[in-house]
């Protein structure tokens, strides 16, 4: 018998026997019959049920031997609560020679557990027809009692009546089955209308198993580790029936494939819509409980990524099905799983710890590449409105982010045990309300929206920032409960009674919320914000001063004091008082760095800020006493005030009049009655009467309002090989200068020589401009908001790389010329300018005659121009580079300048395909791509790495043959006329954009 526990249960009665079917006794067969007709009856009315197997009276009877003789405690009838129908005399019931009886050990464990609070009979069939059938139940019935209170013991124990089932025995009982048939078809060689049955068959069945499983996960509320890894089997079950399912269509040959091909695609789509959507609903369930262990999560997302990659090429991109009527419905759905699939493998990745960067980088770009495609699906509006071409380059977007998802998530098996949100911003707790900010992306500001982003900050006195500024992508960050997240800083010592604030921005408005240093980074608590940034401060003091007078003491340095005589103020008011402790580190750099912009201040004290109501006026000046700290006695230097104003500007006052302390050495006692920031320092005599600007200017240094900065102009070693210059420029403060010359030299750049520029002061947020002049020119499928920095102190992103390409330049000029502008509020100044010979680095292009005279810029052009002219002797680079410009005259198509040239005309997914058509292994242009770059210089990268050092005749019969296999017919039409007529590409060969119509990436 069947129990049905479900929403709607049902006790069937027993069919009583007759004198008919007394002699036809019921075979295993007939029996096992009328079980799957009562289960599937049962199924159609409640498709929500579970079907558990239960044992008879007879069953207990013959386990409880004789136990049940010691026990003559009596149970209530069952009888009453198992059926409503009235009982039947049993003088009226057929004689049999045996008791048969039926009832659920449901019921029997319930009745035992009530403590016989109800009255339970036992309908039975006897054979003899005697009168004391009754009695001898209820006998029977009291034999028995101790095998029940057996029962109920073990139920108290956790046995088989309240163990529960497993969810998936069920869903892996039916994958052996449907495995077995999917081995049955691998095997076959032909293919007739049997097995193509077969085939829709096992894609139905799979399509059930799917709904089973997804009834499953949604009817489950607590999930535990072994349950995790019944449902992860399961899920790698769908995924391998459903690569094979893809892989035997393939093998089916076309006559039989083109009579069958509308059924079983549409059948495939549909397959592929529940396995996408119900692996990613069980992935985010998982993932947001983050007690469970999510490593069994990794082998069956790889292998449908995989699966989908193959899905995609042989039947998203088929001609027919994206010409059709119905191909706006049939995308849409299947789109509708792949997003929810994606934004589960994002939150996944999330979670993953990858060893080395270079995996780093590539979880990065597949990130980047999930979100950026995420936000740009319209599934709300439908794809109704999408053209084929439309449609198509959507579905090889797809199948290069599965492809790069397959190659990522495969090279790890470690987890984390915090979110990784982005750009090293990590939530850590609590971990019950990580969940809802999971899919929250951090991203480090983008320096052209830096001056716009941070103008509506305000910082107090002292403040300044200490990390970059990150913006939330996408998703708002919101939670009900405080988030705890880790933002890195930058490195930078703070003194001691500096504390860190972060400002977070919800709307138009900079909130401050508290901040701590934890194992050198910024942990802080928030449940909303668009975008913050760290900023170390120095915290106010309060004082009341009243006529009688009063005297301060800071309670960060006891030395500091400030005595208010009667009548200072005209009337009470409430003082503020903030002691602004310089950076002592960063002033011996600078000195140390910077001597000739850092030697007129011999020392100074801290900056102390006295603020007061406007219109209180000051009737007797205050006495201030204050220490010079590494106070030193030189001759020279005179003891002055500097007195920063409220609109920022710094006020030199010489005090020589200051008393010294005698008992402390280096504290000074001193007169002022214009307050708002006070420092006392020494500077020298002489510039104090010939340039006071140069003393201040070296204050601003200390204060940290100005930074004294180089612009660096590097080269990208990599590139050089392939025959592209790509420049790196960045704007570097002196003191940190040669620990990024280090760090950039280990990453493959090496500075231009004589391109280093003199000093330039900069504040935060001034731009910088990029221009490029000579016989070099700009990449023209790059935006001019490329070509400009605004810098940031507290940022390590205060760069730009950017190629260029040779032009001919109309004066004659064999150099090329980088120009640097400071963007001022009327006109541009140059701060800094570059020429570069090309002749050494440049590997195409005529020779033209060098008139370097006529690069110079005007003399009204600020700034030291530096010049890289070369050597006159041969040196070995300017060899090899005749020998890379011989190589491409031989095959001026494949040239570097013909490959940029078609990189140009390719989108980057495009690109991508086309590389595997080139037979270019996928983990190298998965590399390539993580890089960062420009589109077209990953899409060179990409080409270049087919290509190699040596160019034939024979590539470009291989490029013809892989742009034939992604049906690009115009760009093979190009590229055999400038084969034939022996040049370059050029950029007016491709004035219009071309889609490529299959998607050729096949992992391996």
């Amino acid at each position: 018998m069947f129990c049905l526990r479900g929403s709607s249960q049902r006790v069937v009665e027993p069919v009583p026997v007759t004198s008919e079917t007394k002699a036809q006794k019921p075979s295993l067969g007939d029996i096992n019959l009328n079980h799957e007709i009562f289960r599937r009856k049962s199924m159609i009315a409640n498709p929500n049920v579970q079907l558990v197997k239960i044992k008879t009276v007879v069953a207990f009877r013959n386990g409880g031997g004789s136990e049940g003789a010691e026990n003559n405690d009596r149970l209530p009838s069952l009888g009453e609560q198992t059926t409503n129908q009235p009982q039947e005399d049993s003088s009226n019931q057929p004689q049999t020679s045996k008791v048969k009886r039926r009832f659920t050990l449901a019921d029997v464990a319930r009745t035992v557990t009530n403590g016989r609070t109800k009255k339970v009979s036992f309908q039975e069939f006897e054979e003899d027809e005697s009168e004391s059938a009754s009695q001898k139940m209820e006998a029977n019935l009291e034999r028995k009692a101790s095998v029940f209170k057996k029962i109920a013991l073990k139920l108290s124990k956790g046995s088989i009546l309240n163990r529960k089932l497993d969810p998936g025995a069920k869903v892996k009982s039916d994958v052996e089955r449907l495995w077995k048939i999917r081995c049955s078809l691998y095997k076959k060689e032909k293919f007739t209308k049997e097995e193509i049955t077969l085939l829709r068959s096992l894609i139905s069945d799979t399509l059930d198993l799917t709904g089973r499983l997804r009834i499953l996960v949604r009817e489950n509320e607590d999930f535990t580790n072994q349950e995790v890894e019944t449902y992860c089997r399961d899920m790698n079950g769908l995924q391998l029936l459903f690569n094979n399912i893809v892989e035997i269509w393939q093998k089916v040959p076309d006559p039989e494939k083109s009579k069958h091909k509308d059924d079983i695609v549409s059948d495939v789509m549909e397959l592929s819509t529940d396995v996408t959507s119900i692996v990613g609903e069980i992935l985010l369930v998982l993932l947001q409980r983050f007690h469970l262990n999510i490593v069994p999560l990794l082998k069956p997302l790889h292998g449908l990524f995989y699966g989908l990659g193959l899905h995609v090429k042989f039947n998203c991109l088929d001609k027919d099905l994206i010409n059709s009527t119905s191909a706006a419905g049939i995308f849409s759905g299947f789109l509708s799983g792949v997003l929810q699939l994606f934004r589960s493998a994002k939150i996944l990745l999330k979670r993953l710890k990858f060893e080395d960067d270079a995996s780093v980088a590539k979880k990065k770009l597949v990130q980047t590449n999930i979100a950026s495609f995420v936000s740009d699906a319209t599934v709300s509006h439908g794809l109704h409105s999408f053209s084929a071409d439309e449609l198509r380059d959507m579905m090889i977007r797809i199948g290069n982010l599965c492809t790069d998802s397959f190659y990522t998530i495969g090279k790890t098996s470690a987890t984390l045990d915090y979110i990784d949100l982005g750009d090293g911003v990590h939530a850590v707790s609590p971990l019950e309300s990580l969940g809802s900010i999971s899919h929250v992306d951090f991203v480090q500001c983008p320096i052209e929206s830096r001056s716009l982003l941070m103008s509506g900050i305000q910082l107090n006195d002292g403040q300044h920032y200490v990390s970059d500024i990150f913006l939330v992508n996408g998703n708002a960050f919101h939670s009900q409960e405080k988030i705890t997240l880790r933002a890195p800083i930058h490195h930078s010592s703070f003194p001691a009674s500096a504390t860190v604030r972060v400002k977070t921005k919800s709307g138009d408005k900079w909130i401050d919320v508290d901040g701590d240093i934890i194992a050198g980074k910024c942990e802080f608590r928030a449940s909303y914000m668009e975008a913050f940034v760290v900023v170390a401060g120095y915290r106010p003091y309060h004082r009341e001063i009243t006529p009688a007078g009063f005297t301060y003491m800071s309670d960060d340095d006891s030395r500091i004091r400030i005595n208010f005589p009667q009548n200072c103020f005209s009337r009470p008011c409430i003082v503020q008082f903030r002691l602004i402790q310089l950076n002592r580190n960063r002033i011996f750099s600078y000195k140390e760095t910077c001597p000739d912009e850092c030697k007129y201040i011999t020392c100074i004290s801290d900056v102390i800020f006295i603020k007061h109501d406007d219109d209180v006026i000051i009737n007797e000046p205050a006495l201030v006493h204050m220490p010079i700290i590494n106070d030193t006695d030189d001759y020279e230097t005179e003891l002055v005030v500097f007195r920063k104003r409220e609109d920022g500007e710094v006020e030199l006052i010489p005090r020589p009049s200051a008393m010294r302390c005698e008992s402390t050495g280096n504290c000074y006692t001193f007169q002022i009655d214009r307050f708002c920031g006070l420092a006392l320092g020494k500077a020298n005599k002489r510039q104090l009467k010939k340039n006071r600007r140069a003393i201040i200017d070296e204050f601003n240094l200390y204060y940290e309002t100005e930074h004294i900065c180089t612009a660096i102009t590097m080269l990208d070693k990599s590139s050089l090989q392939s025959g592209v210059v790509k420049f790196w420029t960045e704007v570097v403060e002196n003191r940190f200068l040669k620990r990024i010359l280090r760090m950039r030299m280990k990453e493959g750049l090496y500075e231009v020589p004589g391109s280093r520029s003199p000093h330039i002061r900069m504040k935060d947020y001034d731009v910088i401009r990029i221009d490029l002049d000579g016989n070099m020119g700009k990449i023209r499928s790059l935006s001019s908001d490329h070509y400009f920095i605004s810098y940031l102190s507290s940022s390590n992103q205060n760069y730009r790389s950017f190629p260029v390409e040779p032009r001919r330049d109309p004066r004659g000029r064999n150099i090329g010329v980088i120009n640097y502008y400071r963007e001022s509020g009327q006109e541009d100044v140059c701060i800094h300018l570059v020429a570069v010979d090309t002749e050494r680095f440049l590997i195409s292009g005529p020779r033209l005659p060098t008139s370097h005279s006529e690069a110079k810029p005007p003399s009204s052009q600020t700034g030291r121009v530096t010049w890289s002219r070369g050597s006159h002797r041969s040196s070995r680079s300017v060899r090899s580079t005749i020998a890379y410009r011989s190589m491409f005259e031989d095959v001026p198509v494949l040239s570097h300048q013909s490959l940029l040239v078609l990189a140009g005309a390719l989108p980057l997914e495009y690109a991508t395909t086309l590389g595997v058509a080139l037979r270019v292994p996928y983990e190298d242009i998965l590399d390539i791509k993580a890089l960062d770059q420009p589109p077209v210089i990953t899409n060179f990268e990409i080409l270049w790495k087919w290509r190699g050092k040596i160019a034939s005749l024979e590539m470009v019969d291989a490029l013809v043959s892989a742009l034939r296999e992604v049906k690009q017919k115009r760009l093979i039409d190009v590229i055999m006329l400038a084969s034939s007529e022996k040049r370059h590409l050029k950029h007016s060969d491709f004035s219009h954009r071309h889609n490529c119509v299959q998607f050729a990436v096949a992992p391996s």
